[in-house]
């Protein structure tokens, strides 16, 4: 589904519903991937930053770390009371959505992680260009799955769940369109920043779950005794956090 926007409103209400799940097994991303936006940008200390879709504040914690002013905008109050407190007055929160946020002053950057795509991209593409400083940047972040486990992990996931899971989905390409399409914008830059992390049974299980999808409880089960009896309890999850960047013109 590459129009994920139309239903966000959902979205942020399943993610709220997961608030302490999402904050406790989604991935933290890579610190270099800090230092790349850090250093493409030429960011400096006290710079103005805008991050769109701060969930629980996974990213907004290390944008602050690293001296930038964040003004994180999550629409789910339940996410945007535990990014406050990785903010920690080094910005400020917005609750509500993007769409919505009124234009206060430009800023060096405006980044979104794993969340760009909830935004209505020709909306979003204007008010970046709007928001953004010439020669500020654009930094869209989405991770993606390189494998899902070791050895024939994934074929037993398509056994599981009658299909073969997805590791990078069209709407990333989608919500980007209207940027690349706009002339206000340089081409983006492309970096990786592939990672792993061991995940038992359950915590596999837990982190799937709080992106949502329409898998049964039975599967779950069924997924969680495959782990268990043939991969020794732990599978190996590999992620790419790729950074996409943007010059504003």
């Amino acid at each position: 589904m590459s129009d994920l926007w139309r239903v966000a409103p959902e979205a942020s209400q399943r993610f709220a519903a997961k608030a302490l799940d999402y904050d406790r097994f989604r991935p933290r991303y890579p610190q270099q991937v800090f230092d790349d936006i850090v250093t493409i940008a030429d960011l400096s200390v006290g710079d103005e930053a805008i991050e769109v879709g701060a969930g629980t504040g996974i990213a907004t914690e290390p944008l602050a770390d690293r001296g930038l002013r964040v003004t994180a905008i999550e629409p789910a109050p339940e996410l945007a009371a535990m990014a406050e407190v990785k903010l920690a007055g080094r910005g400020e929160i917005v609750v509500g959505r993007f769409e919505d946020y009124s234009v206060r002053r430009s800023v060096e950057l405006v980044s979104s992680f794993n969340a760009w795509h909830w935004i209505e991209p020709t909306v979003a593409a204007d008010r970046v260009a709007q928001l953004i400083k010439p020669n500020g940047y654009l930094a869209l972040i989405w991770t993606e799955v390189v494998s899902w486990g070791q050895g024939v992990f994934e074929d037993r996931l398509a056994d599981v769940f009658c299909s073969p899971w997805e590791k990078r989905l069209d709407h990333v390409d989608a919500s980007m369109q209207p940027v690349r399409d706009d002339d206000r914008f340089d081409e983006f830059h492309v970096r990786h920043h592939p990672f792993a992390r061991n995940l038992d049974a359950q915590t596999f299980i837990a982190v799937t779950k709080t992106y949502g999808g329409n898998r049964t409880d039975q599967q779950y089960l069924a997924i969680e005794r495959v782990i268990n009896t043939e991969f020794q309890g732990e599978v190996e999850k590999v992620e790419d956090a790729v950074l996409y960047i943007a010059r504003r013109r």
